[in-house]
Formats: C-alpha cells, structure tokens, sequence
C-alpha cells in the first residue's frame, strides 16, 4: 500500500533503440550509395594558390607513369616544377616552404609538405570530381575536375 521510496529503472536497450538504431543505420548506407553512384571519376585536378581567380597549374590523371610535382612559395607566388620517378629519386627538395603532390593511377596525393599540421598529407589520394585537398597555411588547394563538373554550386542574387 504504501511505497518505500526505491525507485526500480529498467536497464537496456529497447526495441525502439535498436529500431532507431537500424534505421539510422539504412538511411547512411543509402545517402553514401547514391552519393557514390552520382560523382564521377575525375580527368583532371586543378591547382588553385591563394585569392587567384584560376587554376596555376592543371594535371591530367590519365597517366600511365607516376608524375611528381614540387611546388614552392615565393613573394611572387608559386612555382611548380614537374618530375619523373627517376629524375625524383635523385632530387633533394629545397631548404624552403614546399609542397610535393604525386599523381598516378588516376588519383593525385599530397605527398610531402613543409606546413607544420602536415593535414593535407594526411588527407590520402583523391580521384573523384569535386573532391578537394586543402593546405591552409600555404593557401593551396587541389580540385579534382572531370566531365559534367559545374565549378558553381549555386547562385546568389
């Protein structure tokens, strides 16, 4: 009759939560599949260094052989210069602020780079369209372009 103030909770997962759960779980798969199926593989990625307006440089991924390419920071802006595998192997890299990308296999990396958070080498390769690495503290960013690509996301008015 009278109650002795113990409060009794159950513990556990619920069929809800595992039903939420689940469906949480459906909706990931299914936006991850359609965004998969939708990009397409890249043919080109575009070099962009700070508030230019154009790309400085753009690089086939249709490559058979590995190509490096070392870009370097001046007060002018950028400079590239493009490699083979075997004129890299044998080049050391200036005592200055750097970043080295390799495109092979239809994907481009960002292989070495002098930015201390080192994210854009962390970032792995990149081969599809509008897929991005970006290195903030040299302003680059590399941009995967192929056909049907829209550089514009939206308009603005």
């Amino acid at each position: 009759m009278f109650d002795c103030g113990i409060i009794v909770k159950k513990s556990g997962i619920k069929r809800a939560d595992i039903i939420l759960l689940l469906l949480a779980l459906l909706v990931s798969i299914a936006l991850f599949v359609i965004i998969r199926l939708r990009s397409a593989e890249g043919s080109y990625a575009a070099v962009f260094y700070g508030n230019d307006a154009g790309p400085v440089m753009e690089l086939s991924l249709e490559r058979s052989e590995p190509l490096y390419v070392l870009l370097t920071y001046n007060e002018s802006g950028v400079d590239f210069r493009e490699f083979s595998y075997e004129e890299w192997q044998n080049f050391t890299v200036p005592d200055t602020e750097y970043n080295v990308l390799l495109c092979s296999d239809g994907e481009i990396r960002m292989l070495e780079s002098s930015c201390p958070d080192k994210i854009c080498v962390k970032h792995g390769a990149i081969s599809m369209s509008a897929e991005n690495i970006i290195c903030l503290p040299h302003k680059l960013v590399i941009r995967i372009n192929g056909e049907g690509y829209n550089a514009a996301d939206g308009v603005a008015y």
